[in-house]
């Protein structure tokens, strides 16, 4: 199974939905996860997430959130900016965590830590 059937299939397996949305062939494979469960205070759960995949697996995807997710105190993720994607604004935030490996589901786990580490 090549890379894009085999990142789809996985991520749709383990959050119960993924889409490929890229938008032009010879794009990074974009991926829409439209409804992930996201930890309390963090509103609105279900949310959708956005991932783009550029350079898998030498360098982690990239991360974008639905514009409506607010903490508890109504605001975004600290160090957060809006990225246009795919015609719409969505949230990018700064996160480090190490990255290596081939599993794209632990990469999305280890970028959804930041809503467990943090409260707004």
């Amino acid at each position: 199974m090549t890379a894009v059937p085999r990142i789809l299939d996985e991520l749709a397996r383990a959050f119960g939905a993924a889409t490929d949305v890229t938008p032009a062939p010879g794009q990074p494979l974009h991926l829409l996860l439209p409804a992930m469960d996201l930890p309390d205070p963090w509103r609105p759960s279900p949310a959708r997430v956005l991932t783009t995949w550029g350079d898998w697996p030498s360098q982690r995807p990239l991360f974008f959130i639905d514009q409506a997710v607010v903490g508890e105190s109504g605001d975004r993720p600290r160090s957060h900016s809006l990225a246009y994607q795919l015609g719409e604004p969505w949230v990018a935030f700064s996160f480090a965590f190490a990255w290596s490996g081939h599993d794209p589901v632990r990469a999305v786990q280890l970028w959804m830590t930041r809503f467990v580490t943090e409260r707004s």
